[in-house]
C-alpha cells in the first residue's frame, strides 16, 4: 500500500514541471482551456491519441471537506499545467495504486489532431469496486482502445474517465452527515465531474449535447442510481448509458439506523467516541490514521432524501428517472460469483438467504425462492455445463444457491430496467455475454467481470487468450467496441455494423423481448424470456433487497 503526502508534493511536482518548461502550450503539444486555465497533456503515437490525465474537477476533499459533498474549484491559474500522469487513486484496501484523499481527478482521451471545433460525442466510464475499490488508473481500465475503436471505423469520439470517493471516505453515513448533506459523497463526485465535463468537454473537442455515461457493476449501479437522482431531474449532464451487469439492485441501500454500529465502533477505534463533535474529531484525523483504523464495514448509498428521495423501485414505479437510451446486460453466470460456497441442502441455503448481502429477504420470500429455483443442477451455474455434474468442494447445492444469487443480484435487475425504461419510450439494447476467459475455471463459466477484458479491448496478461487460438476472442471484442461505439454516435449499436459481423441487434420490446447474446463461437439474438417465473418473482420484491 502506497500512500502520499498531500499539499507539500504536489507543489513539488509542480515546480518539477515547472522546471522542465511544461508551462505554455505549443504547437506539438497538445492543449486544452477550460473554464480555470490551460492543461498540457501528451501525444501517444500507439494509439495516435492526445491524453490529459489527472486532471481536477473540485476541490480536495480534505481537513473539513473530508466526507463532504465535493466544492467545485474556485480557483483558475496562468500559463499551463502539466497533465501527462494520472492523479492519486481514492482511499481504499487492498490495493497497490498510489492513494490520497486528494483524488477527485478525471482524464480525457480524444483522437490526435482533434479540436475545439470537432464537437466529437463524449463516453464517460464510471469503474465498479463494490463502492469500496477501483481507480481510473488501473491498467484493466485503459479507455484508449476503446477511443481506438471510434478512430478504426470512422466514428470518433473521446472518452472520459473519473475517479470518486469509495468506501468511508465516500459513504459514511451518520446523522450529521446526512444533515449536512453529504451522505452519498461519492454519488455526488460523480455528479460533480460530470457537470465539469458538460461544461468543459468542449474545449478538448468534444459535444457536450452528446455524452453518454458507462459503467460495470458497481459503475452501472451508479448509474442507475444517477438515473434516479433527485427525482428524475434532468439536468442534461448525460444524454444514454451502457450499463455492464449492474442496476439499483445490488449494494443494498440500508437504514440511516444501519450504520449506528459502524459509526460507534469507527468513532471509538479512532479515538473520536468521547470528543464533543465526533465528525469534526475524525475530520482532523491524518490520512494515516483514519486509514489504520481498517475500516471493514462495507458504506453504501442511503436514501437520503435530497439525491435519493425513495427507493428507486419506488421512484421507477412513478416515472421519476431520468429519460436517456440505454444499452445494458448482464453475464451468463454472474452466479458463480456471487453464490456462496458449502452449502450441501435447501435448509442451508434457506439460512443463508436470510441474511444474504444484508438485504431484508423474509422467510416466506425465501422458501417461495426455492420453490422456484427447484435443486436442477443441469439447468444451473455455470450454464455452459448442461449435464447434472456438482462440486462437492464449492457445496452440493451450490449450483443451485448461485442461480438465486445472480438473479438476485444481476440478472433481475438487467430485466426490471430493460422493461421500465422501454415502458417509458426509451430505445433499450439489452445483452448476456456468454463467454468464459479462455483459461477460466471449469465452476466459473461466464462470470461477473468476465466481460469488462473485451470491452476495453485490450488483451491485459493474455485474458483474451493466445492468438491465432483465440482469434475469435479478439473478435468478438472488436464487434463489442464497434457496437458501444456505434451507440455513443448515434444511440443505436447496429449503425456501425457495415464494419461487424454482429446480428443486428433488436430494440427491446416488451412484447418480444430480446437479448444479443454475445458468445465467441456464435453471436445470436434470444428470447428474454429464461427463468421468467423467478425473475418476476424477484423484480417484485425489490424491497427486501432493499433497491
Amino acid at each position: 500500500m502506497k500512500f502520499s503526502p498531500i499539499a507539500s508534493l504536489r507543489s513539488l511536482v509542480f515546480l518539477i514541471h515547472l522546471a522542465q518548461g511544461v508551462v505554455t502550450p505549443n504547437s506539438t503539444v497538445p492543449s486544452a482551456t477550460v473554464k480555470n486555465g490551460t492543461y498540457i497533456g501528451k501525444y501517444v503515437p500507439e494509439w495516435l491519441q492526445d491524453q490529459f490525465l489527472g486532471i481536477p474537477f473540485a476541490i480536495p476533499p480534505l481537513g473539513p471537506l473530508r466526507f463532504a459533498w465535493p466544492m467545485s474549484l474556485n480557483s483558475s491559474f496562468a500559463g499551463g499545467r502539466n497533465a501527462t500522469q494520472y492523479g492519486y487513486s481514492c482511499m481504499q484496501y487492498g490495493s497497490n495504486f498510489s492513494l490520497s484523499e486528494d483524488c477527485l481527478t478525471l482524464n480525457v482521451i480524444r483522437p490526435s489532431g482533434t479540436t475545439s471545433d470537432d464537437k466529437l460525442p463524449v463516453l464517460v466510464w464510471i469503474y465498479g469496486g463494490g463502492l469500496y475499490a477501483g481507480s481510473s488508473a488501473d491498467p484493466q481500465y485503459n479507455v484508449s482502445g476503446i477511443a481506438h475503436v471510434g478512430q478504426e471505423i470512422g466514428k470518433p469520439i473521446i472518452v472520459v474517465s473519473l475517479n470518486y470517493r469509495i468506501g468511508v471516505w465516500g459513504f459514511l453515513q451518520s446523522p450529521q452527515i446526512l444533515a449536512e448533506g453529504s451522505s452519498n459523497a461519492g454519488l455526488l463526485d460523480q455528479r460533480l465531474a460530470l457537470r465539469w465535463i458538460k461544461e468543459n468537454i468542449a474545449a478538448f473537442g468534444g459535444d457536450a449535447d452528446r455524452i453518454t455515461i458507462w459503467g460495470e457493476s458497481a459503475g452501472a449501479q451508479s448509474i442507475a442510481l444517477q438515473l434516479h437522482s433527485y427525482d428524475g431531474r434532468n439536468d442534461g449532464l448525460f444524454h444514454a448509458a451502457i450499463m455492464e451487469s449492474g442496476s439499483q439492485v445490488g449494494a443494498a441501500l440500508e437504514s440511516l439506523a444501519y450504520y449506528t454500529s459502524p459509526v460507534e465502533n469507527l468513532t471509538r477505534t479512532t479515538g473520536c467516541w468521547t470528543a464533543g463533535n465526533r465528525l469534526a474529531c475524525l475530520r482532523g484525523l491524518s490520512q494515516d490514521e483514519l486509514f489504520k483504523a481498517q475500516v471493514s464495514q462495507v458504506w453504501n448509498p442511503i436514501v437520503d432524501g435530497d439525491f435519493l428521495t425513495a427507493y428507486p423501485s419506488t421512484l421507477s414505479v412513478e416515472g421519476k428517472f431520468i429519460h436517456v437510451p440505454l444499452l445494458i446486460g448482464a453475464n451468463s453466470d454472474e452466479g458463480t460469483s456471487f453464490g456462496v460456497s458449502g452449502l450441501d441442502n435447501e435448509t442451508a441455503i434457506f439460512n443463508n438467504l436470510l441474511i444474504y448481502r444484508s438485504y431484508a429477504i423474509s422467510p416466506p420470500t425465501a422458501r417461495k425462492l426455492l420453490e422456484l429455483y427447484p435443486n436442477d443442477p443441469a439447468n444451473q451455474p455455470p450454464y455452459y455445463i448442461t449435464n447434472a455434474t456438482i462440486f462437492p468442494s464449492k457445496g452440493l447445492q451450490w449450483r443451485r444457491d448461485a442461480a438465486i444469487a445472480g438473479d438476485i443480484v444481476m440478472i433481475s435487475g438487467r430485466r426490471k430496467v430493460c422493461e421500465e425504461y422501454t415502458k417509458g419510450g426509451m430505445n433499450v439494447f439489452s445483452y448476456r455475454f456468454d463467454t468464459p476467459l479462455w483459461n477460466a475455471a471449469v465452476t466459473a463459466g461466464a462470470q461477473h467481470f468476465t466481460n469488462v477484458v473485451f470491452s476495453f479491448q485490450e488483451n491485459i496478461s493474455g485474458a483474451l487468450g493466445p492468438l491465432p487460438q483465440y482469434q475469435s476472442y479478439t473478435d468478438l471484442s472488436r464487434n463489442i467496441g464497434k457496437a458501444y461505439i456505434s451507440f455513443v454516435n448515434d444511440q443505436n449499436p447496429n449503425t456501425g455494423r457495415g464494419n461487424s459481423t454482429l446480428p443486428y441487434w433488436p430494440k427491446y420490446d416488451l412484447g418480444v423481448p430480446k437479448n444479443m447474446v454475445l458468445n465467441s463461437n456464435a453471436t445470436y439474438v434470444e428470447d428474454d424470456t429464461f427463468r421468467k417465473e423467478g425473475i418476476d418473482f424477484i423484480n417484485s420484491i425489490n424491497r427486501e433487497l432493499l433497491a
